[in-house]
């Protein structure tokens, strides 16, 4: 095959994203290790070929290299190692993608986009026009798609028309999202000719929006040029379907639709005659996606109510986003303002929306996502809603927590009484202390087996998933991840790609990520992209310090629910239309060594429902010097109101009066002094007490 067609074919798809190597990989010189790997495999050594170049990728090379090492490679060598099938294709495919970053960081240069533009216009060589175009992709990627998009709307020259229209073909996937914010152009001829040049592109991404224009586009003629274009992009079918199902490709960041070379920084948007980007963080980019083709889907059918919770669970996964990385010290005030602004369309279409966006998020199995929405209902909802119930029924344990706290927040407000279920999920989530969690991102089933089973007898919960995309998918799903581990051996991803992916996503970035491989030498190639690495289930061992340096965090996550748990009792019990008696032992569990804000919720709700079967732990805590100052105070509060209720054994009382004549601050004192006066306690024993604590005001005569 010729080099010339060879890049024809392969040249397009390497498309442009910006990557940064990380610091402290081993050197390389790219080409020359490429072109030996590709030798060995050309000699026979296709074992020894296979590991060389997974050691390139492992070592995150400079993309530009890698680019400049395929333009390098001989063709069809390259060509016969990518068909031959399994991980040799596999790790070909990851390289090519490599490849695709290899290129100048973006530029939004306008007048040199317009330049570039210019003389792609103007040339009549083939080849200029070839150079031109890699050069705008190379270095203004999406950027470039503006200026052709505009000569589409000239009615005057179909010439320059199709000239840009092969041009934006040439850009490939970076024109993609600009040409579909082009189908909301009010004119219909650059509207059609957007979508041939969609048609021309193929990109599956493209094929909702191309099924929405042919389905509602007001032009005949754009109807049919969306109806071509979509096929084109292997499209078909309801519109609306498509889209909801486009949402929630990008609200999973499935790799179909954001692999590498489809990620940006910005979102495009038609208004004002002209096309506009707007600037977005990472780790809600793919949000802004999927709420596109949300309220596409509800343009078309503004009845769906599929579409509705898509919106709002998009809207409350950005507002938790940015709320993250405001906590993590970034300054996103004016993208939180926006945020706020999206919320108002959810809030004011009451609570249906989110209710629905819930039970998505509960089928399938999104509890990371289910929770922010049921801390949201907690705040709108006005009755018990499907959802939360489902969440109730089915959720994991956080979900559970947070439908349970929204479901008795729900009760208190309307004046109801919560059900036995509700307190159940209650009592588990106030008692619930850290769970350790690691993700398992490997091939090999038995081995994951095996880690799961010797992490659990460590007390961390091993979660697996069995290829790269499950795993990547799974990370957006359970909060709270430890340590990620990922294997050599994936059918659908190489280890570089996942762990690639896990270093961009905001949330997982500094998460300590091992790898699993009795490959010295591939271990060794990842450098500080990776933490460790080590063959089986002996090596957990390297983990402790890892969970150790995580605890306090993971710890704080569940305290914040055991605590929002502890005061939904609490609550609850304050009302008086629940019977919450059955939720004392998780109380009992939540004052036992916790902090503040779970220990003293959970004093409230003993003083208002605790029996005898409290009173000892509750001493323990009021006898702590351990404890703060206003836990103390809240355990004596407590035993005084157990103690006005029921009749307590002589032990408690001298335990409280114990507290009362020792060194402890006043207010912890006054507090066990208020606890013995509401306690029913006997003439002698209450005269013991006065003389116990008796003062004489005055000085000393000596």
């Amino acid at each position: 095959m010729s080099r010339s067609r060879f890049l024809g074919q392969l040249a397009l798809t390497v498309l442009a994203t910006s990557a940064t190597a990380v610091a402290g990989t081993p050197a390389l010189d790219v080409t020359s290790d490429f072109n030996s790997a590709l030798s060995k495999w050309e000699r026979g050594q296709k074992q020894e070929a296979l590991d060389a170049m997974r050691q390139i990728l492992a070592a995150d090379p400079d993309p530009a290299e890698v680019f400049e090492a395929y333009l390098a490679a001989d063709t069809d060598l390259l060509t016969r190692f990518m068909t031959e099938g399994d991980e040799f294709s596999l790790v070909a495919k990851r390289f090519l993608e490599r490849a695709g970053t290899g290129r100048q960081a973006i530029e939004r240069d306008d007048d040199r986009i317009k330049e570039l533009v210019g003389s792609y216009m103007r040339a009549s060589d083939p080849v200029e026009r070839l150079r031109v175009i890699s050069e705008l992709r190379a270095k203004h990627g999406e950027y470039a798609a503006s200026r052709f998009i505009n000569v589409l709307s000239n009615a005057d020259d179909p010439d320059k028309v199709r000239m840009a229209q092969i041009g934006l073909k040439g850009l490939g996937a970076q024109a993609v999202l600009p040409l579909v914010a082009t189908l909301g152009s009010a004119d219909d001829f650059q509207r059609q000719n957007a979508a041939v040049a969609l048609g021309y592109i193929g990109d599956p991404r493209a094929g909702a929006h191309l099924l929405a224009s042919a389905a509602s586009d007001s032009s005949d003629t754009v109807r049919g040029a969306a109806a071509a274009a979509a096929q084109a992009c292997s499209a078909s079918g309801d519109a609306v379907a498509a889209l909801l199902s486009l949402g929630n490709k990008y609200h999973h960041r499935d790799a179909s639709v954001l692999f590498d070379a489809a990620k940006s920084d910005v979102v495009w948007s038609w208004g004002e005659g002209k096309l506009a980007s707007v600037n977005v963080p990472a780790g809600v980019y793919n949000n802004e996606l999927a709420k596109d083709a949300y309220y596409k889907a509800l343009s078309i059918q503004p009845s769906s109510d599929m579409a509705l919770a898509g919106i709002a669970r998009e809207s409350v996964d950005i507002e938790a986003k940015l709320a993250s990385l405001a906590s993590a010290g970034q300054d996103v005030s004016e993208l939180m303002e926006a945020s706020a602004e999206g919320m108002l369309a959810v809030e004011s279409a009451g609570s249906s929306a989110l209710d629905m966006a819930l039970s998505m998020a509960v089928a399938e199995g999104d509890d990371s996502t289910g929770s922010r929405i049921a801390a949201k209902l907690g705040e709108i909802a006005s009755a018990p809603t499907p959802g939360l119930e489902a969440a109730l029924a089915g959720g994991g344990m956080t979900l559970q927590g947070e439908a349970a706290v929204a479901l008795a927040h729900i009760a208190v407000n309307t004046q109801q009484a919560a059900s036995m279920s509700v307190v159940d999920a209650l009592s588990r989530a106030a008692a619930t202390r850290v769970m350790k969690v690691a993700i398992i991102i490997d091939g090999d089933v038995q081995r994951a087996q095996a880690l799961a089973s010797a992490l659990e007898g460590q007390g961390v919960l091993g979660q697996h998933a069995g290829s790269g995309v499950s795993g990547l998918v799974m990370l957006g799903q359970v909060p709270g991840v430890d340590t990620i581990l990922v294997g050599d051996d994936l059918s659908d991803l190489t280890s570089d790609a996942v762990i690639q992916q896990i270093r961009q996503n905001p949330a997982y970035e500094n998460t300590p990520t091992f790898l699993l491989t009795a490959n010295d030498e591939l271990a060794e190639a990842f450098g500080d992209r990776i933490q460790g690495s080590f063959a089986g289930a002996d090596g957990i061992v390297a983990l402790q310090e890892v969970f150790d340096a995580n605890f306090d965090d993971s710890r704080a996550r569940a305290d914040a629910l055991s605590g929002k748990a502890a005061g939904a009792l609490s609550a609850l019990a304050r009302s008086g239309r629940t019977e919450v008696s059955s939720a004392m032992a998780g109380l009992v569990s939540a004052i036992d060594g916790r902090r503040d804000g779970v220990a003293i919720p959970a004093l409230g709700a003993l003083a208002q429902v605790g029996g005898a079967g409290a009173v000892d732990s509750i001493i323990s805590v009021l006898s702590s010097s351990d404890a703060s100052d206003d836990v103390r105070v809240a355990a004596a509060g407590a035993l005084g109101a157990i103690g006005s209720r029921v009749a307590l054994a002589e032990e408690a009382a001298n335990a409280v009066r114990e507290v009362l004549g020792s060194d402890a601050p006043i207010a912890i004192r006054s507090a066990a002094a208020r606890a013995l006066g509401r306690m029913n306690l006997g003439a002698p024993a209450r005269a013991g007490v006065l003389e116990a604590v008796r003062v004489r005001v005055g000085t000393s005569s000596e």
